[in-house]
């Protein structure tokens, strides 16, 4: 990345451009393999398979008959089948236009079961391509173990802490350390006041009294909370609230509950390492106290904090099942939580802010590149499940509007006109151009407040 963004007047462009190309690429192969793959299994011939549109800079035609092309403009791609008008599907050539000995292999002439499995090939594939990844990464980098020796310091330095990597934990305070969990549970216990440690490394025991201080992570953000109104993300550290730091998880938590009932709250974050100050106020429900257990109406920001920027544990080699199952279990995670943020925006008048189009994939992409290459990979897999998602939504032009046309053929018994078809998939392009013009200009571009504030003047 540094190489490219060192390039003269075209390194910025290159580095921020490149990642994204990189990632809708990859995604949008297999999108569209998936089609091809099935619909050619079904019967259903393909004419082009293209990666991108415009000027074709490259093709081969295989022994099917179909022609595999990269286009100029990489920004997507598409299957084109045998009898369709174009690309998008928006539409049937007749079958006078079509060889009568390939009429049967055409998209519109198979039956319904065979065109519903080749239109929601394309969504599974970006599914299954997610659970790969996860479970390769799983495979690769492993799984915490639960023995007391730290694997990683995460955000903590060495002038941090005088924890290393490798030192087996053998007591704290004089309580020994069986787990992990353990060393984390009574750290974070200490609410970053002074513990003796006992620890083993390759010279022996040592022992050394330490304040174990770490800056709680924004994990997840509520889609109708407060701190996703003020601007807050995940992946923000938080280090102070009303200029006092904060050292933990545990820590912020009792801080929220100590809050007046609509008291303002000013919060300095950190965001890939440049100090940010938000202020707000915080949202008032019903919640478990931190100390006493009770449900009672305390502040909350509407974030889920992770607690593991600070020591992590050894990994081991984790199982081919557990791979698999944490690739399903994320895959999962991120369609729940999609479905949840669209509810919420319609049903809950949820904050939008957080949408990207394709300036802010492109942002995060070279964010996650910047990151290294595990985080990159991860962001594949995150987005191959997102567009997969996505694309079932019942939007004419979509792969769901599709599948919602052949239910409607399912129940009548016989196909959507052919005239509502187009019509329809125009109305669906337009929706989603708007969609794409509004995300780009409000969250990507960052205009929405100024022109908010423009108008009122």
């Amino acid at each position: 990345m540094d190489l490219l963004q060192s390039i003269p007047l075209i390194g910025p462009l290159l580095g921020w451009v490149l990642p994204f190309l990189i990632v809708l690429s990859i995604v949008v192969a297999i999108h569209e393999l998936g089609h091809l793959m099935v619909g050619r299994w079904c019967g259903i011939k393909a004419e082009v398979y293209s990666i991108g549109f415009g000027k074709v800079i490259w093709s081969r035609t295989d022994k099917h008959g179909t022609v595999w092309q990269l286009a100029l403009l990489p920004l997507g791609g598409y299957v084109k089948f045998l009898g369709d008008m174009d690309p998008a599907s928006a539409g049937q050539v007749d079958d006078s236009e079509i060889p009568p000995e390939e009429r049967r292999h055409a998209f519109h002439n198979a039956a319904l079961w065979k065109r519903t499995l080749t239109v929601l090939a394309g969504p599974v594939a970006n599914f299954i391509l997610s659970i790969v990844v996860i479970a390769g990464l799983a495979l690769y980098i492993g799984k915490g173990s639960s023995e007391p020796v730290i694997g990683d310091l995460g955000d903590l330095t060495e002038e941090q802490t005088e924890f290393r990597i490798g030192d087996r934990v053998m007591s704290i305070d004089g309580e020994p350390t069986e787990t992990f969990v353990d060393i984390l549970e009574t750290l974070i216990q200490a609410r970053g006041e002074p513990v003796e440690v006992v620890v083993e490394r390759e010279n022996g025991q040592q022992a050394f009294t330490t304040r174990y201080r770490t800056a709680p992570r924004i994990a997840d953000i509520s889609f109708d909370g407060a701190a996703i109104r003020a601007g807050l993300q995940p992946g923000d550290l938080v280090m102070d609230i009303n200029g006092r730091a904060i050292n933990s998880a545990d820590q912020l938590q009792i801080m929220m509950t100590e809050l007046q009932t609509n008291e303002e709250i000013e919060i300095k974050i950190d965001r890939q390492g440049k100090l940010r100050v938000f202020n707000f106020v915080p949202d008032v429900k019903e919640r478990e106290h931190p100390v006493t257990n009770e449900i009672v109406p305390l502040p909350t920001m509407g974030v889920l904090l992770d607690t593991s920027s600070g020591l992590s544990p050894e990994r081991v080699a984790a199982s081919p099942i557990e791979a698999l199952e944490a690739g399903v279990y994320r895959v999962g995670y991120v369609i729940e939580r999609t479905v949840s943020f669209i509810y919420a925006i319609f049903f809950k008048g949820a904050d939008t802010s957080s949408l990207s189009g394709p300036i802010g994939i492109a942002k995060h992409s070279t964010a996650a590149a910047e990151r290294g290459v595990v985080d990159f990979i991860h962001f594949i897999a995150f987005l191959s499940t997102a567009i997969g998602l996505f694309n079932l939504f019942p939007i004419p032009i979509l792969d769901g509007g599709h599948l919602t046309f052949y239910l409607v053929e399912a129940l009548r018994g016989k196909p959507t006109n052919d005239a509502v078809v187009r019509y329809s998939m125009m109305a669906g392009l337009s929706l989603l151009l708007m969609l794409m013009v509004f995300v780009t200009f409000h969250n990507d571009l960052g205009l929405g407040e100024w022109y908010a504030s423009r108008i009122s003047q």
